[in-house]
């Protein structure tokens, strides 16, 4: 019974979440692979998006990584300096969450935001359509939000290579 209750609380959370959920105004820019200067990598834990981090890491040296995690129930996740950690447990009624290190993030204004999250859903949705950053880029799904949407890849790792490459071929206009 108190399974069944939760589950109708955690609906009505995320429906409420839903209907708060409105684009921030952001500027839109498509930086070249040399001129991006910070990234933010949103994944959600269990996904174990390491190797396509990796990967942007070799081939974007310089740049500052920020990792944003979204945790599901049952996994645990410890957050560092470097790693944001939000949880649906951190979701409250009227559809608020409860993360103020999620939303200083959100705020700041990143050159590239990377998804790497292969299921969307209320949270995830959140997040790409709070973040400030200039340019979002994720894989094609149902849900998918990015300026850049990367067709025809099935894990972070083919994705971090086709960003990469995608990017090191865009000039400066």
């Amino acid at each position: 019974m108190k399974k069944i209750i939760n589950n109708i609380l955690y609906r009505f959370k995320e429906d409420s979440l839903a209907k708060r959920t409105e684009l921030v105004g952001r500027t839109i820019s498509y930086k070249e692979l040399k001129e991006i200067k910070t990234c933010l990598v949103f994944y959600t834990a269990g996904e174990e998006p390491q190797a396509g981090i990796e990967i942007l890491k070799k081939k974007m040296p310089g740049v500052k990584f920020v990792k944003l995690c979204f945790v599901p129930a049952g996994i645990e996740v410890t957050e560092s300096d470097n790693l944001v950690v939000f949880r649906y447990e951190e979701l409250g009624f009227g559809g608020k969450i409860q993360n103020e290190r999620l939303y200083k993030e959100l705020s700041k204004e990143y050159d590239l935001l990377v998804d790497f999250t292969a299921v969307s859903n209320v949270m995830t949705q959140f997040v790409l359509n709070n973040s400030k950053a200039h340019c979002i880029v994720g894989m094609k799904r149902e849900g998918a939000v990015g300026e850049i949407i990367i067709d025809g890849v099935n894990n972070q790792q083919e994705l971090a290579i086709k960003l990469t490459a995608l990017l090191a071929a865009i000039n400066r206009f």
